[in-house]
């Protein structure tokens, strides 16, 4: 029987505005000029289309780049930093162009243009058949990367946000899930997790979660490149749910090839769910730093960008104990979060 596809499940669409309507026609036809190029004039076009990139981008986002980037390579300063900028908006082009181009490409050709560092790390969870946990970031060309792991024989399943307009959210699905990509919509009140939990379960699943980003403003707060930042804590629960280790790793590009990186399991079930948190947030400051330009976060990501009237931004910018803040904040929401539980179930006995 044919499996339901992701998108099948999400309830109707909003209409699309004028301006949705537009955007996704500007992608369809970028989608479709840049799966028709050669591969050889498609292997230029990253360069040239991010060197126009950086330039005509809002210097608002530029200086949002160059300050995230300032974090994750603070010895890179001056016009190395504006190349560093730069370079940035290539790479991010260059995931465009892959993730376009990707079903052009067969899997033999993925293949042979991947080198892996630490490869059996994830294999090792995979081999008997319980499923793993990859935590991974907006980097390098994500989508090449699940592709070569489908083509390996694991049962690739990640979550993704849904974005409008809606029907350009699907083609990224289906795209997904026509080179073996299991999706999970990421929507506010889901079921993501149980979801995750369930295809790890029944089909040794490799649940793929990305931990550099805090989409809902609501994982605790952690210390990412030395500043207090907000990350999810997705991994870590569903690493609590399933006993299961977890890998940090990410998909690079490498010249005309790529590098897939594997670091070494994390047992997060071990820990606390704020402990396993900044665990995680280690292993990601390690990855990144190997290739800060490949890192695609051009938005608002640390506290004081994204809260800066937070107690703990606050904090941070005294050079005060923030960490000590930032778990007590995180603990005292906890123990609210639970009285609130309790409440309503009392309530509801009570009532019945």
């Amino acid at each position: 029987m044919t499996r339901r596809s992701a998108v099948d499940d999400l309830p109707p669409p909003p209409p699309e505005t004028w301006r949705q309507r537009l955007t996704y026609w500007q992608y369809r036809s970028v989608w479709a000029v840049a799966a028709g190029l050669p591969d050889r004039l498609a292997r230029r076009l990253p360069e040239r289309i991010g060197g126009a990139w950086y330039a005509a981008a809002p210097s608002k986002q530029r200086q949002q780049v160059a300050r995230n980037l300032a974090r994750v390579a603070p010895h890179v300063t001056g016009q190395r930093r504006a190349a560093l900028v730069r370079a940035a908006y290539v790479s991010y082009a260059r995931y465009w162009l892959d993730s376009f181009r990707l079903h052009t490409r067969s899997g033999e050709e993925i293949s042979a243009a991947v080198r892996t560092e630490g490869l059996p790390y994830a294999e090792g969870l995979l081999a008997d058949g319980s499923g793993g946990i990859f935590a991974t970031g907006h980097l390098g060309s994500w989508d090449v990367g699940a592709y070569f792991a489908a083509e390996r024989g694991w049962v690739m399943t990640t979550v993704a946000e849904v974005v409008e307009p809606r029907r350009l959210f699907e083609r990224f699905v289906r795209l997904r899930e026509d080179v073996g990509i299991e999706v999970i919509p990421l929507v506010r009140g889901g079921n993501m997790l149980d979801r995750l939990q369930a295809r790890m379960r029944d089909a040794g699943a490799m649940a793929t979660l990305l931990a550099d980003r805090d989409l809902g403003r609501s994982g605790p707060i952690v210390e990412f490149f030395g500043e207090p930042c907000r990350l999810p804590a997705g991994a870590v629960a569903l690493a609590h749910r399933t006993a299961r280790p977890a890998v940090v790793g990410g998909f690079l590009t490498d010249g005309d090839g790529y590098l897939g990186v594997v670091q070494p399991p994390v047992h997060l079930d071990s820990l606390s769910l704020y402990d396993g948190v900044q665990l995680v947030a280690h292993e990601l400051e390690a990855l990144i730093r190997r290739a800060p330009e490949q890192w695609h976060v051009f938005v608002p990501n640390w506290l004081v960008d994204r809260e800066p009237q937070h107690p703990v931004a606050d904090e941070w910018r005294r050079g005060g104990p923030w960490r000590r803040l930032a778990r007590e904040s995180y603990l005292r929401r906890r123990r609210r979060s639970a009285e609130r539980r309790a409440d309503g179930g009392s309530a509801s006995s009570a009532g019945g």
